[in-house]
């Protein structure tokens, strides 16, 4: 399925499920399937079922990057020549420093959320961003605080 296009239906207990891996993603299969009433084998199955239709993309810890010398977050603006946009987005994601990309309607045809240890290497990304074939025009917009990160999704309305 590709990523991100298509809604999945999800039955309450795929949504009870994911409530509990998004508070604690290292919740063990034994721990959710008391907390849910169901069989572990159910749990074990639903969450090989989520993995393989995209809706649980991985497991990871969540890091605060200043914590671990990346102390510039950056908000990347970047302009692309008509029939180059593939190509460009491709390229950038696949440089390190690009956490978040998207593709986008408007002044900018990708925005990417880059982390960077100094301006140094900041302004070093910009470059490279810069070189990327097809890219006219990038700017940088330096976040001075971070006011709100959250990676969980509300499930239920």
């Amino acid at each position: 399925m590709p990523k991100g296009q298509f809604t999945v239906a999800l039955s309450e207990i795929d949504i009870g499920i994911l409530e509990i891996l998004q508070e604690n993603g290292r919740a063990s299969f034994s721990a959710i399937a008391r907390e849910l009433g169901i069989a572990e084998s159910t749990v074990r199955y639903r969450v090989e079922k989520l993995k393989e239709s995209g809706v649980i993309t991985g497991f990871q810890a969540h890091l605060n990057p200043r914590r671990v010398g990346l102390g510039i977050t950056a908000i990347a603006l970047i302009k692309v020549n008509a029939g180059d946009l593939v190509e460009a987005s491709e390229t950038l994601s696949t440089f390190e420093e690009s956490h978040h990309l998207f593709r986008t309607t408007g002044s900018y045809d990708l925005v990417s959320v880059v982390h960077a240890r100094d301006i140094v290497h900041l302004n070093d990304l910009i470059e490279r961003i810069k070189m990327i074939p097809g890219v006219r025009e990038a700017s940088v917009e330096v976040a001075t605080h971070l006011v709100k990160t959250e990676p969980k999704y509300k499930l239920r309305k």
